[in-house]
């Protein structure tokens, strides 16, 4: 009894890990109205009945697949808690963008499913749409963090509001790096980053109060 639970365990993971994936293609591809359980049940070849005895609706279904999608793009993505390195603040900048521009090319549908998300406007949000704010404020509070740490580490302390300013900043060059490559395969990614980054580390000597 015991391995035939732990087979039947194993194979609803699977099951549910090919329904999160499939949801996560076509919402990438369709967007939130264009994505249907029929549409996953064609693409996943599972029954609907499997769909719904992992998920209560399309709304829970999509709401899942962005928590599944940015697990994965978290990965590969630059990590929070790291350890700075013992770099000038502009080369801490740079890594930082290089790492999460490599991720877009790893794992390139969180970014474009929740920006998806972030464009849609209803009566009533989807539970999708709330959880992918809530992510960009948690990844946000990070992104501060980091900055106050390196900061903190390069000038000493600074005004509180220096690092929340940049990490507001950081968040949106990353969306607007992500659509310029999604709309144009000719960008030339590697300049784009190491020119934003740039540009940011000079703001971030401003804003402190230190010298370029």
């Amino acid at each position: 009894m015991p391995r035939k639970t732990e087979r039947r365990h194993l194979q609803g993971d699977v099951s549910r890990q090919k329904i999160l994936e499939a949801a996560l293609d076509i919402a990438a591809e369709r967007g939130y109205d264009g994505t249907s359980v029929a549409a996953v049940t064609e693409r996943t070849g599972l029954p609907a009945s499997s769909i719904y005895w992992h998920f209560k609706n399309k709304d829970e279904l999509l709401a899942e697949a962005l928590d599944f999608s940015y697990r994965r793009w978290r990965e590969v993505g630059p990590p929070w808690l790291d350890e700075l390195e013992p770099l000038p603040l502009a080369s801490q900048v740079q890594n930082r963008f290089r790492q999460a521009a490599a991720a877009y090319v790893a794992q390139p549908e969180f970014w474009r499913l929740g920006l998806m998300l972030a464009l849609e406007q209803r009566i009533k949000e989807p539970a999708a749409r709330t959880r992918y704010i809530q992510v960009r404020r948690e990844s946000q509070a990070a992104l501060t963090d980091w900055w106050g740490r390196v900061l903190a580490s390069t000038f000493g302390p600074v005004d509180p509001a220096v690092p929340e300013t940049l990490a507001r900043f950081h968040l949106a060059a990353l969306d607007g790096l992500f659509v310029a490559t999604q709309a144009d395969r000719t960008v030339d990614v590697a300049w784009v980053v190491d020119t934003l980054a740039g540009g940011l580390s000079v703001a971030a000597c401003r804003l402190a109060g230190g010298r370029q």
